[in-house]
């Protein structure tokens, strides 16, 4: 009944447009936590830059990198980046990391022009100088998950995994 119930919902929610894509996962086995986190950060930290860690949750955020994209067939080309979500956490005594790096192209301006056209008949609280107004350039741009980078992810996993079962020195 519960795996019928995980299958509706999935169900539910591709109709609905949304994607579940969870992140990869690699058990680390008996890992020490405190090691397996670590040496996770420290082998993100080989292909990004760290914006993020918390050892008490067990996440590392990276910052965005630029990567090349190819130009998409309607809006041409755009820039894109990628950033990498690392959680270390704990089952039962097993330790293991999920890892999801994401690749987002940016799309300002063709977002804001296929927005649907809306009535509303109520008086507006705000100008159409302060709805528009951003206060950072970074605010000005939207990001739209594009994919993922499976490769990245596969690789940096198994980085991770050949780092924690190095016999210590």
């Amino acid at each position: 009944m519960k795996l019928l119930g995980s299958a509706l919902l999935a169900a539910v929610l591709s109709v609905a447009g949304c994607q579940v894509e969870p992140s990869r996962s690699q058990p680390l086995g008996k890992a020490n936590y405190a090691e397996a986190f670590a040496a996770g950060k420290a082998v993100l930290a080989q292909h990004f830059s760290i914006a993020s860690s918390d050892a008490a949750t067990g996440r590392i955020v990276s910052r965005p990198s630029s990567v090349a994209a190819p130009a998409d067939r309607l809006l041409g080309s755009s820039p894109a980046r990628q950033i990498a979500t690392m959680q270390i956490r704990r089952k039962g005594d097993e330790v293991y990391a999920d890892l999801r790096v994401v690749i987002q192209r940016q799309d300002v301006g063709a977002a804001r022009i296929m927005q649907p056209v809306t009535v509303d008949t109520e008086l507006p609280t705000r100008t159409p100088a302060q709805e528009s107004a951003a206060i950072t350039t970074e605010q000005d741009q939207l990001w739209e998950i594009t994919g993922r980078n499976d490769q990245l992810e596969r690789t940096i996993l198994g980085q991770l995994l050949r780092r924690l079962s190095k016999p210590a020195e």
